[in-house]
């Protein structure tokens, strides 16, 4: 993370003609310990584009992996399955929890 916050500060910095931290302190991180919090952290990052008046919709945003969460579409990159697996592997179950107002109940 160090050397990705040093170059990104490098190019922010260039490209806006300005000079000091980009960053102040480290990132924050938070240990995610149980099933509820694993899921809403899922649907607060898929649904961030939306909130943010991005998409409508977080199938719209191109870069987000959501799609790999609810359609055919797969790529070697993207680990589902332990989301997944907590809908019995249903990716409707999944978008319906995600795009959903309420949670519908989730067995653990």
């Amino acid at each position: 993370m160090k050397e990705l916050n040093e170059t990104y500060a490098m190019y922010f910095n260039k490209k806006y003609e300005l000079t000091g931290h980009v960053f102040q302190g480290r990132y924050g991180t938070e240990l995610i310990e149980d099933r509820s919090y694993l899921l809403d952290t899922s649907r607060y990052i898929h649904m961030n584009p939306v909130t943010a008046d991005i998409v409508m919709f977080p199938l719209e945003y191109p870069w987000s992996s959501y799609r790999y969460y609810v359609t055919k579409s797969v790529c070697p990159f993207v680990e589902t399955s332990t989301i997944l697996g907590l809908f019995q592997n249903s990716k409707p179950l999944y978008r319906e929890y995600v795009e959903s107002r309420t949670s519908p109940v989730v067995e653990h």
